[in-house]
């Protein structure tokens, strides 16, 4: 080596140190950049999981494994079933019925007491001759005059509060009814599961006429990078 060569080495080294840098620089990048075949399952290009909305019955499934969705695109259709109000008693009817049910009443009553009536109007009958023969006693005859008396006061009130039965039940039919409130009849709403970002379904997990709960997971995407 010659003499001059020392005053030199400085300045070489440094240049070979940066190149030395620059290669292994060079080098980290490409092998950072050598590893992007698994990149579809990092954050960039992450699994979406579409929840169904609601509990419900899957009504359409709109899209297909394979399909190119954007955000907010709905995946499948649920229909959501509600039940309607409960049938609330009408008033009329119910007026109707109370005095249809005292009419009857009634009506038995007055059957009852005519047939007392008779019962004691034949025994007094029978024992007013035996009494004028002398062959029963008065007070007898007395007794059943007595219990007549009173079958008859029961045939005239049964009579009288039938035809107050027949004047409620006539009322109460002629006011307006009440329409009777119907039956509960279910409701059907359908809600959408959307994709929450663009990308590609990859899974349908549910078919049509499944049923499903709230936040059941129906598809999954594999958002756009």
């Amino acid at each position: 080596m010659k003499r001059d060569d020392p005053p030199q080495t400085p300045s070489r080294a440094r240049w070979r140190k940066f190149l030395l840098c620059a290669a292994v620089a060079v080098t980290s990048a490409c092998g950072s950049g050598g590893g992007g075949g698994g990149g579809g399952e990092g954050p960039a290009s992450g699994v979406v999981v579409v929840n169904a909305p609601a509990a419900g019955v899957v009504r359409r499934v709109i899209a297909r494994e394979g399909m190119a969705v954007t955000e907010g695109a709905p995946i499948v259709e649920i229909a959501v079933v509600t039940a309607g109000p409960a049938p609330t008693p009408s008033p009329g009817e119910s007026a109707e019925a109370r005095a249809a049910g005292s009419f009857k009443a009634a009506d038995a009553e007055i059957e009852a007491a005519r047939a007392e009536v008779v019962r004691h109007d034949a025994e007094v009958r029978r024992l007013t001759p035996l009494v004028a023969s002398g062959e029963a006693p008065q007070a007898q005859l007395d007794g059943e005059r007595a219990l007549y008396e009173r079958a008859q006061q029961r045939l005239r009130q049964a009579e009288d509060a039938k035809q107050q039965a027949e004047g409620q039940l006539r009322a109460a039919r002629s006011q307006p009814r009440t329409t009777a409130a119907a039956p509960p009849v279910p409701r059907e709403q359908l809600m959408s599961a959307v994709a929450s970002s663009a990308g590609t379904v990859s899974v349908v997990s549910v078919r049509e006429g499944d049923r499903v709960k709230a936040g059941q997971p129906v598809a999954t995407l594999r958002a756009n990078d």
